[in-house]
């Protein structure tokens, strides 16, 4: 019995050794113009992430940062679904709306990272962020715009550069996806309540539960962003002289299809 053990341990000690060894001879290729770090371009990209003094600094610029690449997404998707409406093809519009929903979702869930650090962490750097706020964000703005808020005052805001206000002022005169949608509906011989209790085309009726769900999640972003401020913040006012959580609480009443929240009260 002692001498099947100690066969077992060994096979199993060679087996182990055998697994390291092919660890160590990768099966991709070493050579060739483009690497996993060149295609995304992971050494620029790191480099935009600067630590500070106070530890949760990189916390914070990560956070945002990635919320920020999230956004140019964000935008590229709802650019395709507003086309593809204007076209009149509604089922494919569904696939970009459906990721736009998914992103968002998953920024719901990056304030509980956020969440970790405590308000004297925040207080650490905070003084650094100075006259910037997340008011700023031009993307952001860009969403809104897009997806059926715009906001020709905000063009005028002093803390934009050139490209941004030139991005806005091109959001501006362009259709919304509220826009495009609102002529689908026009254009199907039905009102907004009627598509959604007995709607003659169903894809634009999933259409219009989708974005539904578009809303539902923005609002959530909103009201779980008014939390993450609070928590670090409570009643004061906020960077860049804005009146922080006070601001914020407003935004969480907005809507980018009120049309399909008031047919509700009717149905």
């Amino acid at each position: 019995m002692k001498r099947s053990t100690s066969s077992a341990s060994a096979n199993t000690a060679g087996a182990l050794a055998a697994t390291i060894g092919a660890m160590d001879t990768c099966p991709v290729a070493r050579t060739g113009p483009t690497t996993y770090s060149s295609f995304l371009e992971v050494d620029g990209l790191l480099d935009l992430q600067v630590e500070g003094a106070a530890h949760d600094q990189l916390l914070f610029v990560v956070i945002h940062q990635s919320h920020e690449l999230w956004f140019k997404l964000l935008l590229h998707e709802l650019d395709l679904a507003v086309e593809l409406i204007k076209e009149g093809t509604f089922r494919p519009a569904i696939g970009p709306l459906r990721r736009v929903n998914r992103i968002v979702r998953s920024l719901v869930t990056q304030w509980e990272v956020l969440d970790t650090m405590t308000p004297l962490g925040y207080l650490a750097f905070r003084g650094e962020l100075d006259s910037g706020s997340g008011f700023q964000s031009a993307q952001f703005r860009e969403i809104e715009f897009t997806a059926g808020l715009p906001d020709r005052d905000y063009v005028a805001s002093p803390w934009l550069s050139d490209d941004e206000r030139r991005r806005l002022h091109a959001r501006l005169e362009s259709p919304t996806l509220r826009q495009v949608f609102m002529h689908a509906v026009a254009d199907s011989g039905q009102t907004v309540e009627e598509l959604i209790s007995a709607p003659m085309d169903p894809q634009l009726g999933d259409l219009a539960e989708m974005l539904v769900d578009f809303d539902e999640a923005f609002a959530v972003w909103r009201s779980r962003h008014v939390l993450a401020v609070e928590r670090q913040i409570g009643a004061k006012p906020g960077t860049g002289n804005s009146s922080g959580v006070e601001y914020l609480r407003s935004t969480t009443l907005k809507r980018f299809f009120p049309e399909l929240w008031d047919a509700r009260s009717v149905l």
